[in-house]
Parts: structure tokens; sequence; C-alpha cells
């Protein structure tokens, strides 16, 4: 598998089951050194790359609307043990489970888990997580759910609450930074301009940073065309040519099947500096998740799940 400076959960996700033409290509690039070092004496990351400082597991929304149901995402399973719920027990501990959205800590609610669904012959599924809250507590939309008192979110701000000057302002900086990337070796969509879809910006960091999702396209009616880039850009005073893309993904091929990393939260270890940016990827097939981290030579894959779907 590969994300990051290697190639990513991207690659496996896009041709993780049959039943389903590959979408396209992916690829995905980070900046600076090669993978690093974690910098801080207080985190302990296992032999997967998981942060064990962040709890044995992350909850994605994917089941029954994801409001109260998820998937359990064991840091440590292996394609082979997705489906396995031995032990998941001793993984709970009291249960209580913290669920964030992108713009920070939302709640706190009891976890239990389920079997995995019912899938075909030669796939996978995660264990289904079950959330449990207090009478009369509504949940919020979240993205990701960890163990309570593991983590701390860093709130990343939409370019929808910005005002229009400055979404539009900030939109432009983000499409001339896309557009300079080296590795645009696309004939079909070179030359065609960038599209802002969506765009956060982290609060709250001595160093900010911006992650944003771009796509451009070609309109050909019976087979539309579309090329999506993710890029994690450090953001260095207010000058935006100072601004450096230190991570990004291409993923390219038909409009409809086309899935590339969603940024999910933002956050830091409890006791441990490092930031940390949590990826999922879902095609209502496939499903897996990856961290990147922020050390001191730049962004890099700490995580890459193991990958539910099908042979």
């Amino acid at each position: 598998m590969v994300f990051g400076a290697i190639a990513a959960v991207a690659a496996s996700l896009l041709g993780a089951c049959e039943r389903r033409a590959p979408a396209g290509s992916v690829e995905s690039t980070a900046a600076g050194a090669p993978v690093a070092p974690v910098d801080s004496v207080r985190s302990v990351v296992t032999a997967t790359g998981w942060d064990s400082t962040a709890g044995p597991y992350v909850v994605l929304p994917t089941v029954d609307g994801g409001l109260t149901s998820g998937s359990l995402l064991r840091a440590d399973a292996s394609e082979q043990t997705v489906s396995d719920t031995g032990g998941v027990g001793r993984l709970l501990a009291d249960g209580k489970i913290e669920l964030f959205s992108r713009s920070g800590r939302l709640a706190t609610a009891l976890l239990t888990i389920a079997a995995a669904p019912r899938v075909d012959a030669g796939c996978t599924a995660w264990p289904v997580a079950r959330l449990a809250t207090d009478a009369g507590t509504t949940i919020a939309p979240w993205t990701a759910a960890f163990a309570a008192n593991k983590i701390t979110a860093i709130p990343l701000d939409s370019i929808e609450g910005l005002s229009s000057r400055d979404s539009m302002r900030l939109a432009i900086d983000l499409t001339r930074l896309a557009s300079g990337l080296r590795d645009d070796t696309s004939t079909t969509f070179r030359g065609l301009p960038f599209v802002v879809l969506r765009a956060y910006r982290a609060r709250g960091l001595d160093t900010s940073f911006i992650v944003a999702t771009l796509a451009r396209r070609v309109n050909q009616e019976a087979d539309p065309k579309e090329e999506r880039l993710v890029i994690v850009v450090d953001v260095t005073g207010d000058d935006s040519k100072l601004w450096t893309v230190a991570w990004h993904e291409r993923a390219s091929g038909n409009e409809e099947e086309l899935v590339v990393a969603e940024p999910l939260l933002a956050f830091r270890a409890n006791g441990a500096p490092e930031v940390r940016l949590l990826f999922g990827r879902d095609d209502g097939i496939a499903l897996g998740a990856a961290v990147l981290a922020r050390g001191k030579s730049g962004w890099y894959v700490l995580w890459e799940s193991a990958v539910a779907g099908c042979n």
C-alpha cells in the first residue's frame, strides 16, 4: 500500500474490489526529506506506525447514516484481521469515546462493538461501533471518534466561514500553489484551471497549515473525467508567496467513481506536541484511513490502516 511520500491507501482502495472498475490513478507526494522519526519521546509509535498515545483505535461514521454507528478501525489490524472482534473488549476499557468534527470536540458517548456486517465472499468489513448517549442528548454530525481523553482536536476552520473577499483570495492562492506543482504530467488535464472544492485552515497553532481539495474537469458528456488534488500547505505569515505545499495526493479518472483522501480531523495525542492530520477514504465498498504527522523535517505518513474491502 501507498499514501504520502510513498503511494497510499489510495491505490489499495481504488483497486480493492473487483466489482468496480478502477477509477483511475493516484499519486501521493510529501515535500522535503524522507520519512522522519517522531520527534517526541512522549509519543509511542508502534510497528504499524500508529501513535499508541492516541489510543488503540479510531472510529469513522460510516454505518447507518453515521450518527449513532460507525466502523471500528483497530490500529494494529491487518487485511486478514479487519473483521476480528476477539480481544476488542480489552481495547474498549470503560467504553467512553469522544466524538469530534473538524471544528473540535462534540460529545462523549458509550461504545459497544457488534460483529462486522455480512459481506460477499472474498470481502471484509470492519466491526460495527454502536454509540449511546444520555437520554435527550442529540449527536451532531461527526467525522472521527477516539477513546476518551486520548487526543485534543486542533480546530479546522472552513473557507466558507470567511468573508467573500478573503475566501476568494485564499482560493486564488490555493489554485496558484496547485498549478505550480512539478508532478503535473497529465496531458488530459494540463492547462485546465483548478477549482477549490473544500479548504480548511488550522487554528491555534504557532505555525498554521491549510488542507484543501481541488479539482479540474474535462466535461465530456459521454465520459466525464476529473482530477482531484488534496494538498497540505504550510502557512508562513500573511504573504502567500512564502507558503509551500508540504504534501499532496492526486487522483484522476471517471468523475462518478473518483475517491480521494478526505481530511477528517487535526489533532494532538494528549501529552505529545506533534500535529496529526487524520484522513479517511470510503467509496462505499472499501474503507481505510491514514494519519499524516508534522515533524521537524516536514509532513510525512505516520500510519496507514488496513483496508476492509474485496479481493
